[in-house]
């Protein structure tokens, strides 16, 4: 097995992953597949795009057994020969009738035995209703079968890639220990266990959690699956969290129950006018035409339709990824629910795990869009505010000026700020003024470091009183508070935020000689230079 990563932007990335059916592009997700009830045909599946398809093994077995051994996956689908399949271990009906009645050994090699590509070990699922001591136990059993897993594999010599399912649910710590444990072990893919009920109910930030502890501990060099996870709307957030497998029966689920898929949610059939897609089934069809469908076509062209959302949704991922835009594609889908809202606002608790992982540089340079109430942790927000503070060393000058309410960039070139800058040659005192410019949610942009990225290749609408004001003040005024040696006073200059800062300062910083002005180079010129005559005489 290798797992090459093409591309990378936040914790997602793009991937290939070497099967012995060939190259799997990542992130992918495997429809699940029913082989003896298909509603929608491999053959269609595969057209729709996808390479990558989930069946499961136990059903399998209950049914051919041994036979099954000689048919193989491919006979029994009915899939082409560079069709990846991953296979399940009966973990699922596990978890919800509480006894399978197969070994975990059993399974396993029945799983290699009949050629499945992507095999699981037979784990115990953590239930959200399961008591704390229970969990434990489960989480200590699944490990065992781990350890005897990988064992048997090696056994037989088997070419088969093999995930080991990391438990504990909700109890973080133990899901921690989980993944500890199983980082150890040389499983060939990981995968966080038993979100689909959370997902179910879109208790999207518990997932979030989940995904961060999982991620945090197993190795980056492996892929990662998160089970259950179907649809379009939440795919962008576990992929910006480093997930990189999915798989899902959500397109036919929610077909049977004529729910139509969209990235931004789910509609019912019954209730749309018009088909707001424009796949090969939405142009055949309106709302009419398939309301009409006799009740197992009518399943089928929803299926292919969800489907076909889907791909495409994961296309939109990985475009994103190249071009850097992910975090911008992640705000606008988790706008599609407030659970998903929330998980976003959860990304603040992990700010620094995804600015570790986030490319500093790579891919073909674009400006970023900033959003009030989000971008304020955006991975290059925070990695300025970061060097800004601990690794930018400012002159020592006797004034420094903040500019407020820059509009032009790179900001040396905005009309205002080349006038101040004149206007201070003019009075002999330009070499001792430090001038740096306050733009939310950056917070001080010192002027010599205006042009790097991306601190003038953005465009942003943040608004004087919001929280990412707030919280660039406070950058502001930690920046101030470590550098305040270096300045005898600040001038705070501008058209209206001005004000609003230098109050918010005032209040911050009474160590500091604050005024504030409004913006008219020639009078602040004169000001700096009186203020610079006078530190002259008293110091004679």
């Amino acid at each position: 097995m290798s797992f090459e990563v093409v591309a990378k932007d936040l914790a997602g990335r793009v991937g290939r992953l070497r099967t012995r059916k060939g190259t799997l592009e990542t992130p992918a997700l495997a429809p699940v597949v029913n082989p003896f009830k298909s509603t929608i045909s491999i053959k269609e599946i595969e057209e729709i795009g996808f390479k990558f398809v989930i069946t499961n093994a136990y059903i399998i077995w209950r049914r051919y057994g041994e036979l099954g051994k000689e048919l193989k996956l491919d006979s029994i689908l009915g899939t082409s020969s560079d069709v990846v399949i991953m296979t399940d271990s009966g973990a699922y009906q596990l978890m919800e009738y509480g006894y399978i009645d197969v070994s975990p050994d059993q399974i396993l090699l029945y799983q290699l035995d009949i050629g499945s590509d992507i095999a699981v070990i037979l784990d115990i699922p953590t239930r959200p209703e399961s008591s704390r001591r229970a969990v434990w136990l489960e989480v200590e059993e699944t490990i065992r079968r781990a350890m005897r897993a990988l064992a048997v594999k090696s056994s037989v010599g088997s070419d088969t890639l093999l995930v080991g399912p990391i438990q504990g649910g909700t109890h973080l710590d133990i899901l921690r220990y989980s993944a500890r444990k199983m980082s150890k072990l040389p499983f060939d893919i990981y995968a966080v266990g038993s979100p689909t009920r959370l997902l179910a109910e879109y208790e999207f930030s518990k997932v979030v959690d989940m995904i961060v502890t999982v991620k945090s501990e197993v190795p980056l060099s492996k892929p990662v699956h998160l089970f259950g996870a179907g649809h379009p709307i939440m795919l962008a957030l576990a992929v910006a969290l480093g997930c990189d497998l999915f798989d899902s029966a959500s397109y036919i689920l929610y077909a049977r129950d004529g729910r139509y898929m969209t990235p931004h949610g789910t509609y019912r059939l019954s209730e749309l006018k018009v088909l707001p897609c424009n796949c090969p089934v939405c142009r055949k069809y309106t709302v009419e035409d398939l309301l009409e469908l006799p009740s197992h076509e009518r399943e089928r062209e929803l299926a292919k339709h969800n489907l076909y959302v889907l791909k495409y949704e994961l296309d939109s991922i990985k475009q994103a990824i190249y071009e850097g835009r992910l975090w911008e594609l992640l705000e606008v889908r988790c706008r599609s629910h407030p659970g998903l809202y929330r998980a976003l606002k959860k990304l603040r608790k992990y700010r620094k795990y995804i600015e570790e992982l986030d490319p500093v540089t790579g891919g073909e340079i674009r400006g970023i869009f900033l959003y009030e109430g989000t971008s304020y942790f955006r991975p290059e927000v925070e990695r300025h505010r970061y060097r800004v503070l601990n690794l930018y060393e400012p002159p020592a000058r006797d004034v420094l000026i903040v500019v407020t309410d820059v509009e032009k960039k790179p900001f040396h070139i905005d009309p205002s700020v080349r006038k101040i800058l004149s206007e201070l040659s003019r009075v002999g005192a330009l070499n001792r003024v430090h001038v740096l410019v306050f733009y939310p949610p950056f917070g001080p942009i010192p002027l010599e470091v205006d042009d790097v990225y991306p601190l003038s290749q953005n465009e942003s609408y943040v608004s004087i009183v919001s929280p990412d004001t707030k919280r660039a003040i406070d950058t502001l005024a930690r920046y101030l508070r470590k550098f305040c040696q270096r300045y005898r006073k600040v001038l705070v200059v501008g058209k209206v935020t001005h004000r609003y800062l230098g109050d918010a300062l005032t209040k911050k910083l009474s160590m500091l000689d604050i005024e504030v002005h409004d913006l008219d180079p020639r009078l602040l010129a004169e000001r700096v230079r009186k203020y610079l005559k006078e530190i002259s005489t008293s110091t004679r």
